[in-house]
């Protein structure tokens, strides 16, 4: 099984970085802002410094999302091969069709359902007096809410400042 993280964990890298990559210079390819040679270095540089310094985010989503202390240790290596294996698999997917993706979504998302899948595996295998309503033991609600909440509001944030910004823009060539 630590063979196949490994592995999956090497795939997962290569995509992860390949969908960061398109995101950084989609925009900077369009616009020809510089020459396809200096975005390349620039977009390398800014990659490579990403994926070392990047370990905060994942600390976040394992720590916040489920409680670790709940499950066991080949439970935790289901979910995040799990994890991985999805993960490889939207991302590539998402690529392929052109459609823009987030990694820090993605593996948010990914979090959440492999936990609360292995959480009511658990649940319902064992005869130990728990029913559905003690998900909330495995599962750190309040964290996770409020990761979930943070991403919708930059969305919905996002739409609204493109919204008054393109009314701005429309108002200024009225006048």
């Amino acid at each position: 099984m630590l063979v196949a993280l490994a592995v999956l964990a090497i795939a997962d890298l290569v995509v992860g970085v390949s969908n960061d990559a398109v995101n950084f210079l989609n925009s900077a390819i369009g616009s020809k802002a510089v020459s396809f040679k200096t975005l390349m270095i620039v977009a390398s540089i800014g990659i490579a410094f990403g994926a070392m310094s990047s370990s905060g985010m994942m600390e976040i989503a394992r720590k916040g999302i489920f409680v670790p202390g709940e499950f066991m240790f080949d439970e935790i290596m289901i979910i995040f091969m799990a994890v991985m294996i999805t993960d490889i698999l939207l991302l590539d997917f998402f690529n392929t069709l052109g459609l823009p993706t987030s990694t820090t979504v993605s593996i948010v998302f990914e979090l959440l359902g492999a936990s609360v899948c292995i959480a009511i595996l658990k649940i319902t295998s064992e005869n130990n007096g728990q029913t559905i309503l003690n998900l909330g033991n495995y599962i750190n609600n309040e964290k996770a809410i409020e990761i979930i909440l943070g991403i919708l509001l930059s969305v919905v944030c996002c739409f609204f400042h493109r919204g008054y910004y393109s009314i701005y823009i429309k108002i200024t060539i009225i006048f």
